[in-house]
């Protein structure tokens, strides 16, 4: 083991939560398989628990998620209300586009109520996965998927279906 300092990503998710199963095993293989191909980062903080009520659960994971972002990162939060991209090649494109700007790129996965709206507010974008609700974990393993479907794309390798 080197005393170098791990390199900056060039995408980072930041996520409220473990992976557990059954989202576990697909989406470590996804990070793993990215990570690969750029620099890549993921890293979770704690969920509240939402016993106390979801709004002071979602402003407390949210503090939790502003000290991890990559420094001077495009932040971009999974919101159900934000952009949908047309097809998994525009997304390629538009990550192309974000990556070719030096900064990193720090994709947001909210907790079990979603992302803090203040949050939401500081964010430079928000990304829809869908018009359909999914567990979070879940959307984690498809943004994961989706960005590793991308760098294939951009490098013009053939997607291991």
């Amino acid at each position: 083991m080197s005393g170098r300092a791990p390199r900056s990503p060039r995408v980072q998710v930041v996520a409220v939560g473990r992976l557990r199963p059954p989202h576990d095993a697909p989406g470590r293989l996804y990070e793993e398989r990215l990570g690969g191909m750029l620099p890549f980062r993921a890293d979770e903080v704690e969920p509240e628990p939402l016993q106390r009520g979801e709004a002071r659960a979602r402003a407390a994971e949210a503090d939790r998620i502003r000290g991890r972002i990559a420094r001077g990162a495009w932040r971009v939060a999974l919101d159900p209300e934000g952009r949908q991209p047309a097809s998994s090649e525009a997304f390629a494109t538009w990550l192309e586009k974000h990556l070719a700007s030096g900064r990193p790129v720090a994709f947001i996965v909210g907790g079990a109520s979603g992302v803090d709206n203040a949050l939401l507010a500081e964010c430079d974008e928000r990304l829809a996965l869908g018009a359909l609700t999914m567990p979070h974990q879940l959307a984690r393993v498809v943004l994961t998927e989706q960005l590793y479907r991308a760098a294939c794309i951009l490098r013009g390798h053939p997607y291991p279906h």
